[in-house]
């Protein structure tokens, strides 16, 4: 019996004709990653402010606690209020989503969410009593009647440092694609063509130095933090991983001068 042969794409079938490979939508993908790395980079600024001062602040006077969610948090001050931790409702590895009720006519109501790294949910278990610590109306600590406090991944230096790699590993996207767009323009028809090679792994060029020392610094840098270890090892690792990357990028660029018909 012969093989069936499959039938050619049709124009409006855009996805069977390696429409995304196209060189002129690769360049509107790096351009839409690092402007949202941009966005994501231009917080950081206001996040390390935000967390020095909450680090500086001290606790809210008692009458301000809230009740109910949708009052406006008092700002400036750490709000303590009582809840019994639910969860985790999602474990995404390295860490997990807790939900924080508070009792309400008799009946626990939803009162507030938070992301606790891996270290840290192991001290947290499902309808445990507590008391939250909310900057501003977010979580960034839940202490347990032992007195063993739990630090979220919103609490001090990691909300912004989480920020910042995210933001790099985006802007990453910008000159790693604007580089397979080149190389894919090279045996395409013009912009706009599905013609041409597939674009695996590129040449370490210019343009892909500049994306490995922002993206595998940011990579390496997240793994820690989410694990919840202490921020001296998340310096530790996103300084050894920007070193490493340098010293890949030089190799690299060595490795390309030294090919007598290899370019850039």
């Amino acid at each position: 019996m012969s093989r069936r042969t499959k039938a050619p794409p049709r124009g409006w079938q855009f996805w069977r004709r390696a429409f995304w490979t196209r060189p002129a939508l690769l360049v509107l993908y790096g351009m839409l990653a690092g402007a949202l790395g941009l966005l994501a980079l231009a917080d950081v600024p206001d996040g390390i402010r935000d967390a020095v001062a909450m680090r500086r602040a001290v606790e809210c006077p008692a009458w301000t606690a809230r009740v109910e969610p949708d009052v406006d948090p008092p700002k400036g001050c750490l709000e303590r209020i009582p809840v019994t931790v639910s969860g985790p409702w999602h474990s995404r590895g390295p860490g997990s989503d807790w939900h924080l009720m508070v009792e309400q006519d008799g009946e626990f109501v939803f009162f507030a969410e938070t992301d606790v790294p891996t270290s840290g949910s192991r001290r947290l278990s499902d309808d445990a009593e507590a008391e939250a610590l909310l900057w501003e109306g977010t979580p960034v600590a839940i202490e347990l009647p032992a007195g063993d406090r739990v630090e979220t991944e919103a609490w001090g230096h990691r909300g912004w440092l989480q920020t910042l790699f995210l933001g790099m590993f985006a802007v990453s996207g910008l000159p790693m694609l604007f580089q397979a767009a080149r190389l894919k323009l090279r045996t395409a028809n013009g912009w706009w063509s599905v013609r041409g090679e597939k674009v695996g792994l590129m040449v370490l060029s210019p343009l892909m130095g500049v994306a490995c020392l922002l993206a595998i610094p940011s990579m390496l840098g997240l793994v820690p933090l989410m694990l919840g270890l202490r921020l001296q090892w998340v310096a530790v690792v996103a300084l050894l991983s920007l070193g490493l990357a340098i010293y890949a990028v030089i190799r690299g660029a060595g490795a390309v001068r030294g090919r007598p018909d290899g370019e850039g």
